[in-house]
């Protein structure tokens, strides 16, 4: 093998490592810093976790049973914690919660089975590069019945 096919093959295989570090860290982020605050709530299965940037926004959806309290916890890193929005609507956009001026931590008592939206967004806080970026973690826990 050529020289620079082993330079292209060490890059290559680089890059496709690079997604894989960026997950691992944000899996890191969810385990130490955002999972205590679910408190006596318990994981409810998957919990979304991934990079976000200034002016990027996702949508997750969620079934909520009847008669479950659950706690929704949004949280990233500092570097964007100021900025980050995100509103929970249910299937016909009515929102039910939106963090403006109330925090990153939801509780909430469903009353019925119902599909719900977790719309989080981060505004942009400069038109210029660079722009911020870190890890974003979604987790909803139930609390158990005693």
């Amino acid at each position: 093998m050529k020289p620079i096919h082993k330079i292209l093959a060490a890059i290559i295989a680089c890059l496709m490592a690079l997604p894989s570090i960026s997950q691992a860290q944000c899996k890191d982020f969810s385990e130490k810093e955002v999972m205590p605050m679910l408190g006596e709530y318990i994981v409810s299965g998957r919990y979304n976790t991934l990079k976000l940037r200034e002016g990027e926004e996702i949508l997750i959806f969620k079934t909520l049973s009847k008669g479950i309290n659950y706690r929704i916890i949004v949280k990233c890193v500092d570097s964007l914690a100021t900025n980050l929005h995100f509103t929970i609507t249910d299937w016909e956009d009515n929102t039910i919660y939106d963090n403006g001026s109330q925090g990153f931590v939801w509780d909430y008592k469903s009353e019925k089975t119902q599909r719900i939206k977790i719309n989080v967004f981060v505004p942009k806080t400069s038109e210029q590069p660079p722009l911020k970026e870190g890890c974003m973690t979604v987790i909803t826990g139930i609390k158990p019945d005693l």
